[in-house]
């Protein structure tokens, strides 16, 4: 319960663009403003029926149902075909003791609510054969074991056998709900030895509709040649000319029926566990009747060219933001130009939230490969909340629990009566979710299924982009460094020191070369370890590193050889990176408890260099000098 006493339900469903499950929305949004409720929508655009990739990654916007502030769910369960996700969301409330109702598809344990077409549908058939003396009726059933399409088909039998018409199964075919499939099974009726049908009743309008422009195509006139009828009362279905004879489900006494279950459950009363709303017949001209409809050309083209204009400007926009948004350097470009098409949301008030993590733009080579990190199969607990307009305002950037959905979510739903929740991902890859205030003058769904995954994209094509940007960084790293010391290898030190050598030749600037080697290597190796050996070769390495500055470089050549060089005007700073050096070994040679010194021979040339002697030269001379000090070492050591 809200603040206000309001209570808060939840409304689940999937296959937004379909008009049947819109006009639900519709009704749903509508109605609740009829009791003391707030609605939020949580849906996606799939139908979830092959739970596929990106099936996957739209059924996962269900995970943000929280319970602890729900009260009520309404589920449309035939929307939802994946039956795994319906169960999941009812039996995650039902086992927190809230109510659940399903439309149009019985779960056991909630209130359902089915249609009782039945008797719409044996009351069509029988109007063709009382009132229009029809006696060949062939029937254009869905997919063969579909329930609903089964039990039409029963009822069809039914009806002829009750008027002692023949059942002839060469009248009965499969369109499977679709245009498709439908052509050929009128094919397969055109060409059949049976005498031609005076009607054809289809399972849905889909099929009807084909059926009629597939026979005109063919030189049949409707009705007067054969009668069509239809199912579902979709738009193109009612608005056809001529109009369709079809069978219309009551959408807005649906919701209101869901709502008013809730509403008895709350106030202690036991609703029935199953509610039937009658579905109605819708009768147009195409089964024969003379109806008092007219429909005008005019007016459905008129329509139609709306439509299209509409789509075209909306693709024209896409297309723009599209572009938009792959030319970018960062997810913070892409989010300031996504403010830009502020009014392609549908909304006056909608929220951008991203799931945490997901802007990480420095994410380590080792993240990057792990499975974990590339699988983002849920919302995480925390979600950043990138974009948010209310009223034309841009609020700013916040950080909240993914349970409270968005932040100040109660007074949210203090100032609007609903809020609609729809999933950003790629794939079965979650990124985020997009909420609005639901107006369904203003919202067309299928441009908002454009839009989110024109954002999504964008959004995973930039996280792509700097993932593959952060692999080469670090195999950059890992191709110009030395694994032991850190330092650079032969080849970073090339790339760093010949672009300050040849600064210091054009400045006429003096540089200092030096060649460190570590001494007794092989002793330490050959008496305590190769693993002593490491830690003298890379303490060498540390004393070096303590000379880097912004004009120097220092790297391990391999095995106990390092150089170094540094742009260094004064003598005496030649003379300190000596002592840096030796400072450091002496610490460590004091304090390491180790049996053995480590100590090094270092040459150096400190000289202004010039055109006709290269950087290769300065590093042989450096060399001859440290063996020379080596050589001394070896005497001292004799001594």
């Amino acid at each position: 319960m809200l603040n206000d006493g309001s209570k808060l339900i939840a409304i689940c469903s999937a296959d937004n663009c379909a008009e049947y499950n819109n006009k639900f929305l519709v009704a749903l949004n509508e109605e609740a403003k009829k009791f003391p409720f707030k609605i939020i929508f949580f849906t996606c655009f799939s139908s979830l029926y092959q739970l596929e990739k990106h099936d996957l990654g739209e059924s996962y916007i269900f995970q943000l149902l929280n319970h602890d502030m729900l009260d009520g769910i309404i589920m449309l369960a035939e929307t939802i075909k994946n039956d795994k996700i319906r169960q999941n969301i009812a039996r995650q409330a039902l086992d927190r003791n809230i109510p659940v109702v399903s439309i149009e598809h019985p779960l056991e344990g909630c209130y359902n609510i089915v249609y009782e077409y039945n008797a719409s549908i044996k009351r069509l058939i029988q109007h063709l054969i009382d009132d229009h003396h029809y006696t060949r009726i062939n029937f254009l059933a869905g997919i063969k074991g579909n329930s609903f399409s089964e039990e039409r088909l029963q009822i069809y039998r039914e009806v002829l056998t009750e008027h002692n018409i023949p059942i002839e199964e060469e009248r009965i075919g499969y369109g499977e709900f679709w245009a498709g499939p439908t052509k050929v099974v009128l094919d397969q009726f055109l060409k059949s030895s049976l005498p031609f049908p005076e009607a054809i009743v289809c399972a849905n309008d889909t099929m009807a509709i084909t059926t009629i422009h597939y026979l005109m195509d063919a030189g049949y006139r409707i009705p007067e040649d054969v009668a069509v009828t239809g199912f579902d009362g979709i738009e193109e279905a009612l608005e056809h000319v001529p109009p369709i004879t079809t069978i219309q489900y009551n959408y807005g006494q649906t919701a209101h029926q869901a709502y008013q279950i809730l509403m008895d459950v709350f106030e202690g009363k036991t609703p029935p566990a199953t509610s039937c709303i009658q579905s109605q017949i819708v009768y147009g001209n195409t089964c024969g009747c003379q109806t008092n409809i007219r429909k005008s050309y005019n007016n459905l083209t008129r329509h139609l060219y709306e439509r299209l204009d509409a789509q075209h400007q909306f693709n024209e926009v896409q297309i723009a933001m599209a572009a938009d948004l792959t030319d970018n350097n960062s997810f913070q470009d892409i989010f300031n130009k996504l403010m830009r098409y502020e009014n392609t949301f549908g909304a006056t008030r909608y929220w951008l939230c991203i799931v945490d993590d997901f802007l990480n733009e420095t994410e380590e080579l080792s993240d990057i490969l792990s499975d974990n990190m590339l699988m983002r199969s849920s919302y995480s607990n925390h979600m950043d909340m990138m974009l948010a307009n209310i009223d034309g305002q841009w609020q700013g950037m916040a950080d909240f629990n993914t349970s409270d959905l968005l932040p100040h979510l109660d007074q949210l739903l203090e100032e609007n009566d609903n809020l609609m929740f729809m999933p950003l991902h790629v794939l079965e890859h979650t990124i985020g979710y997009v909420a609005i205030v639901y107006d369904p003058a203003k919202v067309n769904m299928a441009f908002l299924y454009q839009l989110l995954m024109n954002i999504s994209n964008a959004l995973e094509t930039t996280k792509i982009r700097q993932r593959q940007q952060n692999i080469i960084m670090s195999l950059e790293t890992k191709y110009i460094h030395d694994p032991m010391t850190g330092l650079h290898n032969r080849r970073g030190f090339y790339q760093k020191s010949q672009p300050l050598y040849e600064q210091c030749i054009e400045a006429q600037q003096p540089i200092l070369v030096a060649s460190v080697d570590l001494n007794g290597l092989k002793y330490i190796n050959d008496t305590y370890g190769h693993a002593d050996g490491d830690i003298a070769i890379s303490t060498v390495g540390h004393a070096l590193a303590k000379t880097i500055s912004e004009h120097s470089t220092c790297a391990r050549f391999g095995g106990d050889e390092f150089v170094a060089a540094c742009q260094i005007k004064d003598p005496e700073e030649a003379d300190q990176f000596r002592q840096t050096i030796q400072d450091y070994l002496d610490n460590f040679n004091a304090n390491s408890g180790k049996p053995y010194e480590v100590s090094a021979s270092i040459g150096i040339v400190h000289a202004v260099p010039n055109p006709e002697v290269t950087l290769d030269d300065f590093i042989k001379y450096a060399d001859e000098k440290m063996y020379e000090e080596k050589a001394k070492h070896h005497l001292r050591r004799k001594d």
